[in-house]
Order: structure tokens, then C-alpha cells, then sequence
């Protein structure tokens, strides 16, 4: 049995709600809870409710109630993709559920933060780290440390904090109520807001990196979400920390060496 809903529906109801940071695709699906689709809902919709803009231009109040409809649906369709899930439409029953996390030596469980509460235990990761550079989420996700849940929570709580790219652009005199209207508005141009800008013509690449650099300054960094959850130590986060750049050097070591040898036989 098939599911109603397109998979690429879904896929893109999760990309308005959760943004580009976390890699959405159908072991997303799998993995993604209610409670973190109705958290990134209510953060976005705060963002964008209409009644927030009743003093702001006409073409601003437009804009804002096209994006609020289009978190809307997606929100909307998340929950329908619940209930199908539920109903086995996507998947055996249970695929989500828990898993152990994997085997460890007695020293290193010893180094393991204290077991995070049950809710937060959905998924770990088991299997060896992914050769490639990682940031610090994804690196205690793949060495066992946190749950994909918890990962899913730390991105969208670090979310919360960046001002949106098209704010950030009017501040700056980049864009104006005319041309924010254009790229939202546009249907035929796919993307998030800084892309379809990008293809629009209506800011260049450069402008929208700078935004991009402004919006992590403006957030705390994704470490401290894990201390303040007491998921880990400050002591342990910085000794993970270590492993991470360790493990990315590695992997950039490589990369020269394999790019050195490909330039040698060409």
C-alpha cells in the first residue's frame, strides 16, 4: 500500500518548517517526532503571523501572510503524514521506535554523559563515524552521544536565534517591500528565500553569504545547547570538541593526498 501523500510533499512541508540544516530526506521522515514539527510550527509561525505587520506596507503584509499560509500548510501536511505513518503507510510499524545505542568498552562508557531522560532517547546512531567533515551536532550523533531527536532540537533551538534573511536585506537597504514581495511570491523559481534571490537577480551570492556569516554571529553556538540540556559536561563537550577537529583534519588530510595523486595522473 502506497501513502496519499507524495513523498517530495513531505519532504518539502519539512524543509519550510525545519529549514536546510538538518539533512531532510526519507530518514528524516522516519525519525522526525511530532513534538519537534509542532516546535518549529509555533517558532515560525510567531515569525510570520500576519497581526505582527498590521502597521508595516501592504505589499510586507501580503508577503507575511503568503509565508504564514505556507508554514501553515506545511504544518498541516506534517500531521497528516503522522497519522499515515501511524496507519503504516510508510513504513513497518515501529521503524522510528528505539534503538539500543551501540556496544561500548566499560572505559569508554565511563566517559559517556549520564543516560539523557527516556524521551530523549529515541534514536541513536550505531556504526562507525562517516568519513567527512562534521560539525559538533552531527559528530556526538554519529559517535552515540545524542540522540537524532536531540540533534533535531539543538538545530531548531540554534534557529530561533537568527534573524530572517530577508529582514536582515531590507535593514541593509539590499531589498524593499517591492522586491520581497517578487521572491516570495514567485512559484516558478524553486528554492529557499536567499536562492530563489540569488536566481531572481535581486541579490547576488556575495550578499547572501555576508547574511548568511551575519546570521551565525547572531546565535549561540550549537554546543551549548547539549550543556544547558545537561546531555553533556562543559568538560566532555570540550574533549568531543578536540575529537571532532581531529577527526575533520583526517579527513581534509585525505582529501589532499587523493586530490596530489589524481593531479599526478592526469
Amino acid at each position: 500500500m502506497t501513502s496519499a501523500l507524495a513523498e517530495a510533499t513531505v519532504l518539502q512541508a519539512c524543509r519550510t518548517l525545519f529549514g536546510l540544516e538538518p539533512d531532510v530526506c526519507k530518514g528524516f521522515l522516519f525519525t522526525l517526532q511530532p513534538s519537534s514539527a509542532k516546535s518549529a510550527y509555533r517558532k515560525k509561525a510567531k515569525e510570520t503571523h500576519p497581526d505582527l505587520f498590521y502597521d508595516h506596507e501592504l505589499a510586507i503584509q501580503k508577503q507575511q501572510a503568503y509565508l504564514f499560509r505556507e508554514i501553515l500548510d506545511a504544518y498541516e501536511t506534517l500531521n497528516r503524514f503522522f497519522k499515515e505513518r501511524e496507519e503504516g503507510l510508510w513504513g513497518p510499524a515501529g521503524h522510528s521506535a528505539s534503538h539500543p545505542r551501540r556496544a561500548t568498552s566499560s572505559q569508554e562508557h565511563t566517559s559517556r554523559p549520564q543516560e539523557a531522560p527516556k524521551k530523549n532517547r529515541n534514536v541513536f546512531y550505531r556504526g562507525p563515524i562517516p568519513f567527512r567533515i562534521l560539525d559538533i551536532g552531527r559528530f556526538l550523533y554519529y559517535s552515540g552521544f545524542i540522540s537524532y531527536l536531540s540533534l533535531i532540537e539543538a538545530l531548531t533551538w540554534q534557529r530561533k536565534q537568527r534573524p530572517l534573511i530577508g529582514s536582515v536585506a531590507i535593514r541593509w537597504g539590499w531589498l524593499n517591500a517591492e522586491t520581497m514581495e517578487r521572491i516570495t511570491a514567485s512559484r516558478y523559481v524553486q528554492g529557499k528565500f536567499g536562492e530563489r534571490a540569488v536566481r531572481l537577480g535581486l541579490l547576488t551570492s556575495f550578499q547572501v553569504n555576508i547574511i548568511l556569516y551575519y546570521q551565525r554571529t547572531r546565535q549561540e553556538r550549537l554546543g551549548s545547547y547539549f550543556v544547558q540540556k545537561r546531555l553533556l559536561t562543559t568538560e566532555q563537550l570540550e574533549l568531543l570538541t578536540s575529537k571532532m577537529m581531529k577527526h575533520n583534519a583526517l579527513v581534509i588530510d585525505r582529501q589532499r593526498s587523493e586530490s596530489k595523486r589524481h593531479n599526478t595522473y592526469m
